[in-house]
């Protein structure tokens, strides 16, 4: 049976609006256990559009979207998507340096955030990002609050801040002079831009839409953009690969600030499929809502579907069709046992922000394989092939080299950096993924490991770098080495670190710093003194044993642990 006519639009805008008025009754999302209707998701969306085009976001603007899962996030994801205007996804886990990075080389125009979301201090954090990047924004539109300035309290300096309730029944917006940092930039309630008039649909299919974060090979992140129209595609693929009909429901809980998260949501917007949104995983949370909402597909790391399966040993699993998941913690070796008692379909998965999360799926008869990160692409017209990263000789199946990757889902280029964008790809257009691994056939492969050193925390992606080029600008550390390292099943970051002469160590202090800096994730688990790095000489240079280090973090990790 062929899709409905309405999916063949290849805008945001297009396909909702005509979702809409196909199905006007159909639920689009389910947050916080509120069932919200595609029409009802429509008239925010087009109103926020609204809103906001009024305040001056305009075609082509970048804003940073500093939510957590929820309506909100949708809502404003697709607004900005009608517009034209970019999105900055930024992770509500970052921190004040993390945030400041992503608003100042992203070149964010405006900025949407949650004052107060899970008693967190998002304006303390805010606070502490550096004034010449906050005045750089046009302005800043708020989330979840009830009172615009006691949300503000918290800023410091002089600003003009105004503020419009969040009610549904509240009047329009008014100016009010409140103390904050924010000096002259204008702050408004997002809800209350929802009572404003639509927008007309402003941008083309082709137009970039979201941009990701990603470690990249150097200290600081890469931005990846990707377009509407291949967004939509994607999220058509995911639905068809994976089987998302009109009886599929969707367990949104992965971050849709991430590639992982929003392929997710992807495949339940392009298809018209209900995504039930949650905020933050909670693992006895995400059971519930697989029972309570009769989840049917659900996209986790290894880690958290563990978690979710060990929290709620006893729950009604028989909704679910398929669980697939990422191997973020390779340790983690009981996840398909486990899903076997419950009856669960269990299949590993491969992505990147560069080609968007889902892209390929282990096929679930090859029993060999079927548990291996990795996959068959979900693109019939989608290509893969490894390289010898010496030779560069491509090289044949069973044989590990560099995974290079050909697929619709590409990305449009990283952000301001046309030079790095086409090192990305090779002369006809396959994606260099930095990923160690080997090709089954021309579409279908296994991930082995990450070429470089690349993390994967708490199922983000992180480059020890950054890490490390923070420890190394504190006083009295003169070097340090950031590596992986296990602990319970899961990875951590651990630090090696050589001092300045006549200093002392200072774990905890190091510890406050990275807390109050980054994502709690990247603060290292364990920090160690050492006289020298264990190095080898190479042809050409003197490496340092990054290996020798991960089993070293790892004795340590270990002879820290309590006796049992």
């Amino acid at each position: 049976m062929p899709p409905p006519a309405w999916r063949d639009h290849d805008t945001f805008a297009a396909r909702l609006e005509a979702w809409a008025r196909a199905e006007p009754q159909r639920i689009a999302l389910i947050d916080d256990d509120v069932p919200i209707t595609v029409s009802s998701l429509r008239d925010d969306a087009t109103r926020l559009a609204g809103g906001l085009a009024s305040l001056g976001v305009k075609p082509g603007q970048r804003v940073a979207l500093w939510l957590p899962n929820g309506a909100d996030w949708v809502v404003s994801f697709l607004a900005c998507a009608r517009i034209g205007a970019l999105v900055l996804a930024v992770n509500t886990r970052f921190r004040a340096r993390e945030l400041a990075d992503v608003l100042g080389r992203g070149g964010a125009d405006w900025l949407i955030y949650w004052p107060d979301f899970k008693d967190i201090r998002f304006d303390a954090i805010l606070d502490d990002v550096p004034l010449h990047i906050l005045q750089r924004l046009r302005g800043v539109f708020m989330a979840g609050t009830q009172a615009l300035p006691a949300a503000s309290r918290q800023l410091s300096g002089s600003a003009a801040i105004a503020s419009g309730g969040n009610g549904p029944h509240e009047a329009a917006l008014s100016d009010v002079q409140r103390e904050g940092r924010l000096a002259g930039i204008p702050a408004y309630g997002l809800r209350a831009l929802m009572q404003h008039g639509p927008a007309a649909p402003a941008a083309a299919p082709n137009a970039p839409a979201i941009c990701f974060t990603t470690s990249g090979t150097t200290s600081l992140p890469k931005f990846v953009v990707h377009d509407q129209r291949t967004l939509l595609r994607h999220g058509d693929a995911v639905a068809r690969r994976f089987g998302h009909d009109a009886t599929a429901c969707i367990l949104g809980t992965a971050p849709f600030c991430g590639v992982f998260g929003f392929a997710a949501l992807a495949g339940g917007l392009a298809p018209g499929v209900p995504v039930v949104c949650q905020a933050v995983f909670e693992a006895r949370r995400a059971a519930d809502a697989v029972s309570r909402h009769r989840v049917t597909h659900a996209y986790l790391n290894n880690e958290a579907l563990l978690r979710m399966l060990d929290a709620a040993p006893d729950h009604d699993y028989a909704s679910v069709r398929l669980f697939g998941f990422a191997t973020f913690a390779p340790a983690l070796d009981t996840l398909p046992a486990r899903a076997a008692v419950h009856g669960i379909a269990l299949t590993g998965l491969y992505g990147s922000s560069e080609l968007i999360a889902l892209v390929a799926a282990q096929p679930l008869d090859d029993a060999a394989r079927r548990f291996l990160p990795g996959g068959r692409l979900i693109y019939p017209e989608a290509r893969v092939r490894v390289r010898d990263p010496g030779t560069g000789r491509v090289l044949p199946p069973g044989e590990s080299g560099e995974i290079e990757i050909r697929s619709p889902s590409q990305m449009l280029g990283y952000l301001d950096d046309t030079h790095s964008s086409a090192q990305a790809l090779t002369d006809d257009g396959y994606f260099r993924t930095g990923d160690l691994g080997y090709a089954v056939n021309d579409r279908h492969f296994v991930f082995q490991a990450r070429l470089g050193d690349t993390l994967r925390l708490s199922g983000f992606l992180v480059n020890p770098a950054e890490i490390e080029a923070f420890l190394a600008s504190l006083p009295g550390i003169h070097a340090c080495q950031v590596v992986g390292a296990d602990r319970d099943g899961k990875t951590v970051a651990f630090a090696f670190v050589l001092l300045e002469p006549d200093t002392e160590p200072d774990p905890q202090g190091w510890r406050d710093a990275c807390r109050q800096a980054m994502a709690g994730f990247k603060v290292p688990a364990g920090f160690h003194v050492l006289q020298s790095f264990p190095t080898v000489e190479s042809a050409n240079s003197v490496k340092i044993q990054k290996g020798r280090l991960r089993e070293l973090a790892n004795e340590l990790l270990q002879a820290d642990r309590p006796a049992p």
